[in-house]
């Protein structure tokens, strides 16, 4: 189903997402993968706790793969993953439209929210593994003007929280804590410690780091994070 044109290997993962910053991800880590949206209702539950709801979500976009698929046994294995911004309890995923966005961004701007990502790793019809990160991001306080400006941007469109850490919302940030690659939508440490844990085939993290680093260098780049955002993989 998968194989490449002229015999190809099949790939060994399947990514239940169709975001283009996983794939790239992805595409930088070295893995053969193929991308299949999963088509999972993304509405929340009134008063659905956080990081049950994107726990939830992570492994209902792989079921729904591993169904889509028939899949029985890896591989390849399925991986699905959510991204989620909270601030105060309030979960905001990607913004509807323009007013939304504005009103994420808003809520936002100088104070502290957390980013969580979830994974779930399937096997089959198992959930070989499942497991929620947390970064704290800090915003500066946004002047209207330069909101306005980023809004007319449209890098908003698309991103949980109406924003991308490697975008032009970077300009925004005052400090992160924890895995910087969370907020771009995807934990690349956890998910690497966690996969080999459940026996797929990925690299270790020291090989990644050059892929990684050309990819988004502000996101990666020891020094510049040390700088502006303080450190990053440990």
């Amino acid at each position: 189903m998968f194989g490449r044109k002229g015999g190809g290997k099949p790939p060994e993962m399947i990514l239940a997402s169709r975001s283009p910053r996983r794939q790239m991800i992805f595409r930088a880590l070295g893995l053969r993968f193929a991308a299949v949206p999963s088509g999972v209702d993304e509405a929340r539950w009134a008063g659905e706790n956080p990081e049950t709801f994107v726990r939830c979500l992570a492994a209902a976009k792989a079921r729904a793969v591993v169904e889509q698929l028939g899949l029985r046994a890896a591989p390849p294995w399925v991986v699905g993953a959510d991204t989620v911004v909270v601030a105060d309890g309030c979960v905001f995923g990607q913004p509807a439209d323009l007013a939304d966005g504005r009103r994420m961004m808003r809520a936002l701007g100088g104070r502290a929210h957390q980013v969580l990502t979830a994974v779930s790793i399937w096997n089959g019809e198992i959930e070989v593994s499942g497991f929620c990160e947390a970064t704290v991001v800090r915003f500066r306080e946004i002047a209207a003007t330069e909101l306005e400006h980023y809004l007319e941007q449209g890098d908003w469109k698309g991103k949980a929280g109406a924003y991308a850490i490697q975008g032009a919302a970077g300009a925004f940030v005052r400090a992160v804590e924890g895995d910087a690659w969370n907020v771009v939508g995807f934990p690349v440490r956890s998910f690497l410690d966690r996969a080999r844990a459940a026996g797929l085939p990925v690299p270790e993290e020291r090989a990644v780091r050059p892929g990684l680093a050309r990819l988004w260098p502000a996101v990666d780049d020891e020094l510049f994070a040390e700088h502006r955002w303080g450190p990053r993989w440990g």
